[in-house]
């Protein structure tokens, strides 16, 4: 249906690359800053996104972030005008995160995660939750990171569990990686106006992407995923959605 088609693409802001990342915190007295640029086409629909977040770990097994996310603009080329219009209506301030992370063991961690309300119809206008485990294998080329989160919101938000893997192939300053979620809750409703419908609540995002040190203290991001799955597919649809990072990190 047509609001499923809106709600689908409203969920893929707060769904794609969400997370810093699957890896355990940094260590004390550390920190990052983050700029990262991120454009989502779901045909009709294409959005440009800037998100500008920061991290610092002042303890071995504590870190503390934030992230706010801005829709510059959102552009839709449909023969149904009331999807054109509200294109229009779906761009500001998204739903930012503060978040805090902890280290258990130099592998296993825990987090958890507030969004805030957002000012742009693509956005929850509510608070909600999101906090889970993760977990490292850390070899001698090759990482592999897992994670597990829970979303909670109240009876407007959709409910999910995210189950998420990453594979990092350390290659000198280069680190090319494989990212996989599997998303399975029950879709009640979006906070969304232009989503009621209820529907599929499972879903897949795929992506590849790579890490490059440009100097000791910059890293370059660049990241293609693809979503699938009833949680991401509508008759309004031609293609599946999809979603490309470009992300710069600053540590210090």
């Amino acid at each position: 249906m047509l609001k499923k088609a809106l709600a689908i693409f409203c969920l893929m802001t707060t769904m794609s690359f969400a997370a810093w990342d699957y890896l355990p915190i940094l260590p004390k007295s550390m920190g990052q800053v983050a700029v990262k640029t991120e454009y989502m086409s779901y045909d009709p629909f294409s959005a440009l996104d800037i998100d500008a977040g920061v991290r610092y770990s002042p303890l071995n097994w504590l870190e503390l972030s934030a992230m706010v996310p801005y829709r510059l603009f959102t552009s839709a080329d449909s023969d149904i005008e009331a999807i054109n219009e509200m294109a229009d209506e779906m761009n500001g301030i998204g739903n930012s995160t503060v978040g805090l992370r902890f280290q258990f063991t130099e592998t296993f961690g825990a987090f958890v995660d507030g969004y805030f309300p957002g000012n742009g119809n693509y956005t929850e206008d509510v608070f909600f939750l999101g906090f889970g485990v993760q977990h490292s294998s850390i070899f001698s080329s090759v990482i592999w990171a897992t994670d597990i989160e829970f979303i909670l919101g109240d009876a407007w938000r959709n409910r999910f569990i995210v189950i998420g893997d990453e594979l990092h192939f350390l290659l000198g300053k280069f680190v090319p990686y494989i990212h996989f979620d599997i998303f399975y809750g029950m879709e009640e409703t979006s906070s969304n106006a232009y989503s009621s419908d209820e529907g599929g609540g499972n879903g897949l995002l795929f992506a590849l992407g790579f890490k490059a040190s440009l100097t000791t203290s910059v890293v370059l991001e660049l990241a293609v995923g693809f979503f699938g799955g009833d949680r991401f597919t509508s008759e309004y649809a031609d293609d599946a959605p999809m979603v490309v990072d470009v992300g710069m990190m600053f540590f210090f």
